[in-house]
């Protein structure tokens, strides 16, 4: 791993990088000066745009925000970080962004919107948006990728022009793409690199209720808090966020600042009535903590009314506590807690490369590492400039006790939390709304059991790949033209091998015939049942019938075989040992066919004629009851035949009756399997 790789390598994976490059900027016909003047009147729109997009939107950690890329080193990191071209090849002048979303992916979905809001708005715009799986827009469509489409293949090729989703590149097309050739075929034949409907269908199911309902995913709560927080609290909302991860994220060290309690002591608490996202609520509400008696906090019991917003604004002023702390270690860089744990993780990942402290080469990475970490200071978990900012709240601002005091008569109700519990069913209504639904097989009191035989029997002859059963395989395979579903892989990993270097010889497709190496095998076994010899004599002649077992060899073994030969054969076989298993214990234990079926049976065994009582296995219902045992001796937990029964799309549910599965399913009982 290079210095440089190594220097970005170390953030956390909940990011979402973004490019937004100005087609018509072409730094080989552009002069320095005029380039960096047309990207700072386009950095000027999209901010401009972007902040009334995000007026009412509450981040999570990070916003939304673009900065100039035109030097030579900025962009040999971004290309080693996101692979967008191969080695040597540099970027177009471009805005560059990246937003660190936490615990909420909702961030990163809106950011996208908010791409394609940009594209429409401003002519020529070309948008590319990654995160840490690589093209995520791709990986939400999956389902409806052309056959072709994989994450290598796909990689640095997905763009946003004009609103619409465009993959440059076809099947045979898989060489990697330059930025001017991509730019190029953008210009020249924009529509002919549109994505499918269905694909732009799955991008827009998840953005459609930005920005219009944004409140949908808010949440508002009545606080007890100190003067300070609700000083804070009017005059920048945004804050909340922030002191809600400072919190949730503390450390022993932040404990002892809670304790003190310095910028925001709790003698002067009032009520305000503050707005969350719905996931910073659910962290502070679940965040346990009990104050220190000797901090001066005074709860309220559990049962109290008030008790929840007491306890919620305690912990949020204690969030807001730790970020005023962190203030003072902005002047210098040996005491920030950011710069300590970025350090940590350069130690850790090797990038110091062996080299002993002090020494040259050390003083040199260090010195890349401390310049990396100021410039992008913004985007890390700790950020002194928050806590600046708070602190310069309290110092310009008296707080009038009484008016704030007045003010708590006119708060507006909070909204009923209800929604944070959620029941299993309320779950699968969820995901079946998320994700659809699927054909599955239903069971119920009059199933037939040989349906469902011949459904273990399907399942049982698909084919699986060595990452399991593919359960859209058959659909697939179906009349779906072009679009197959395509699991793309979700990986950490950046690093691209050269694969130009490799001797095209290693690379070559295995000519490999499954069907053939299955015959093949079933020849080697001979499952066939050799002809019953035993009333021969001693001296008949083994040549003849080396001649013989030869010539069914060879006519075994000719790919024109009558398959219904060996069906017969078998059957035939598997009848025998049904007649030496029925006075068995293990054959009683079995559930036999109706005498009916049995007579008939019977009559064609001349071999067992001493077994009057033989009645043959009825396979289909013995299947269904097997399964269901297994299913039931699991209680509800998962098994073999629970992952088989999802495997094959059929889900359990307990009948009203309390009756066991096995017997409700073959007995006839009213047990039912919801779908």
């Amino acid at each position: 791993m290079s210095t440089s790789n190594a220097l970005i390598s170390v953030r956390e994976d909940d990011f979402v990088e973004y490019f937004l490059f100005p087609s018509a900027l072409d730094q080989k016909d552009v002069s320095l000066e005029n380039c960096e003047s047309q990207l700072e009147a386009l950095r000027s729109e999209v901010t401009k745009l972007a902040k009334d997009y995000c007026q009412r939107y509450i981040w999570h950690r990070d916003g939304f925000k673009v900065v100039l890329r035109n030097g030579d080193l900025q962009q040999r990191l971004l290309i080693e970080a996101t692979n967008l071209a191969e080695e040597n090849v540099r970027l177009p002048p471009h805005l560059y962004g990246i937003t660190h979303y936490g615990d909420n992916v909702q961030d990163e979905w809106f950011i996208v919107s908010l791409l394609f809001y940009l594209s429409r708005r401003i002519p020529g715009l070309v948008v590319r948006v990654v995160d840490s799986d690589g093209e995520f827009l791709l990986i939400e469509a999956a389902e409806h990728l052309p056959r072709w489409a994989n994450p290598d293949q796909c990689e640095g090729r997905v763009f946003i022009c004009d609103g619409e989703l465009h993959l440059v590149g076809t099947e045979n097309q898989k060489e990697s793409f330059p930025m001017d050739r991509i730019f190029r075929e953008l210009n020249e034949s924009r529509s002919k690199w549109v994505v499918s409907k269905n694909i732009q269908l799955c991008i827009d199911e998840r953005i459609r209720d930005f920005p219009d309902h944004i409140e949908d995913n808010h949440h508002r709560a009545t606080l007890y808090v100190p003067v300070g927080v609700a000083a804070i609290l009017d005059e920048n909302p945004q804050l909340i966020s922030a002191a809600v991860l400072a919190f949730c994220n503390r450390d022993p060290i932040d404990l002892k600042v809670c304790r003190a309690m310095r910028y925001f002591p709790p003698e002067n608490c009032v009520y305000v009535s503050a707005v969350f996202t719905k996931c910073l609520y659910a962290m502070l509400l679940h965040a346990n903590y009990l104050p220190d008696r000797r901090t001066g906090w005074s709860l309220p019991l559990a049962s109290d009314p008030n008790y929840k917003a007491h306890i919620l604004g305690l912990k949020l002023a204690c969030g807001f506590e730790i970020l005023a702390s962190q203030a003072k270690t902005s002047a210098s860089l040996e005491t920030d807690k950011g710069w300590k744990q970025y350090l940590e993780s350069l130690q850790a990942k090797g990038y110091f490369q062996e080299n002993i402290e002090g020494s040259q080469e050390h003083t040199r990475l260090l010195g890349m590492a401390k310049d990396y970490y100021q410039e992008h200071c913004d985007s890390m978990k700790f950020t002194p400039k928050i806590g600046e900012e708070i602190v310069s709240i309290l110092k310009r601002n008296d707080f009038d006790v009484e008016e704030l005091h007045k003010q708590e008569l006119e708060l507006p109700a909070p909204d009923d939390d209800s929604w944070i519990n959620i029941s299993p069913e309320e779950l699968d209504e969820m995901l079946t709304k998320r994700y659809g639904t699927r054909k599955l097989f239903s069971l119920n009191g009059n199933t037939n059991s040989e349906e469902f035989t011949t459904m273990v029997n399907d399942f049982l002859e698909q084919k699986s790949e060595f990452d399991g059963v593919d359960q859209d395989a058959a659909v697939a395979q179906l009349d779906l033209g072009p679009y197959q579903p395509v699991r793309p892989k979700r990986t950490k990993s950046k690093t691209k091998t050269d694969t130009q270097t490799i001797a095209p010889s290693h690379h070559q497709p295995i000519d490999f015939d499954p069907d053939a190496f299955g015959a093949q095998v079933k020849h080697l076994l001979d499952l066939v049942i050799p002809e019953d010899r035993w009333d021969s004599s001693d001296n008949s002649d083994m040549s003849d019938y080396a001649e013989e077992e030869y010539d069914r060899n060879i006519e075994e073994m000719s790919p024109t075989r009558n398959a219904k030969m060996v069906k017969n054969e078998i059957q035939t076989y598997m009848e025998q040992m049904d007649r030496e298993l029925a006075q068995t214990t293990i054959g009683r234990s079995f559930e036999m066919k109706i005498d009916t079926e049995n007579k008939d049976t019977k009559s064609d065994a001349d071999d067992f004629d001493d077994i009057e009582s033989f009645k043959p296995v009825n396979i289909d219902v013995n299947t269904l009851k097997s399964m269901m045992q297994s299913y039931q001796a699991q209680i509800g937990g998962p098994g073999p035949a629970a992952n088989l029964l999802g495997s094959m799309g059929i889900q359990i549910t307990q009948a009203s009756n309390g009756e066991s599965s096995s017997k409700g399913t073959a007995s006839g009982s009213t047990q039912q399997t919801d779908v």
